[in-house]
């Protein structure tokens, strides 16, 4: 309706003016992230399969991250003599595991402290107040809190100096069990001082920010391999999600829950490739 009758200027770049408008014959269009060209060059399938030799590490590539591995040969003792290798392009995530097996391993502190720091610049940008901005920081400092147990740490073949946030892999899905490390960061931090302190309306924003940050507790999340609490314990908690999630819906519409949301997982992401940045510029150096 605030267009009827008015006159709409479009970039020329956008094409179709002059051979018809959004004309698929327009040879002149410009590329867009959305037009399904492909952006890592002739070929580029994200992923590659290698053959290698022997019980030795791998020599790594800074482009490609080893995603998973099978023992093709092995001996009468059941060693591995030869590998297939499963790896994937170094920005490129099948799974919301995979954002978490990186060529930079990342202790968990130092990564929930970056997309604290995120989360803050995201917040002075948007121009929320200090309340809101303090809300989305708190959430950005404990959202992978869960990454702290001990099935997690192992599934993803930490070092032994963690726990970290991110490791060169390769993941033990066998070993993880589904475990969503989101569940064990709420029921790590629920209890935390800063969280009580918050009234009841703010408090469930956070909790929600935690467990939702990759796109489960929309209303469901699984329970399968936590180990923090008993099975029926667990029940409850993803009911009390579920509620939560109703809650805030009402209280801030479906849109705009989505919108804090999204706020967290780009400050998480940007983190992330801020990290795998900085491990680019090394090998670039």
């Amino acid at each position: 309706r605030l267009l009827a009758g008015a006159t709409l200027i479009l970039d020329a770049r956008l094409a179709g003016s002059k051979d018809g408008l959004l004309d698929e014959g327009e040879a002149g269009l410009p590329r867009t992230a959305d037009d399904g060209q492909d952006w890592l060059g002739e070929g580029g399938a994200g992923f590659r399969v290698r053959s290698v030799e022997g019980s030795a590490g791998v020599p790594r590539e800074r482009n490609w991250h080893e995603r998973l591995r099978f023992a093709s040969a092995v001996t009468e003792d059941g060693e591995a003599t030869r590998w297939l290798i499963v790896e994937k392009w170094r920005q490129d995530a099948a799974t919301e595991e995979d954002r978490s097996a990186a060529p930079n391993p990342q202790l968990l502190d130092e990564h929930q402290s970056c997309t604290e720091q995120r989360a803050r610049r995201l917040a002075k940008a948007l121009g929320l107040d200090d309340a809101l901005a303090d809300l989305l920081a708190l959430a950005a400092r404990l959202h992978d809190e869960g990454k702290r147990a001990a099935r997690w740490q192992r599934a993803f073949n930490v070092r032994n100096d963690g726990p970290y946030a991110k490791t060169e892999g390769p993941i033990n899905y066998r070993l993880l069990d589904g475990y969503r490390h989101e569940l064990g960061s709420l029921l790590r931090v629920e209890n935390d001082e800063r969280i009580q302190k918050l009234s009841e309306e703010d408090r469930d924003l956070v909790l929600h920010l935690i467990a939702a940050h990759h796109g489960f507790a929309r209303p469901v999340i699984g329970t399968s391999g936590c180990e923090d609490k008993p099975p029926s314990v667990l029940e409850e908690k993803a009911a009390e999600i579920a509620l939560r999630f109703a809650r805030l819906q009402a209280r801030w519409g479906p849109w705009g829950l989505a919108w804090w949301e999204a706020l967290l997982r780009a400050a998480d992401q940007q983190a992330s490739r801020d990290n795998e940045s900085r491990k680019a510029n090394q090998g670039e150096a």
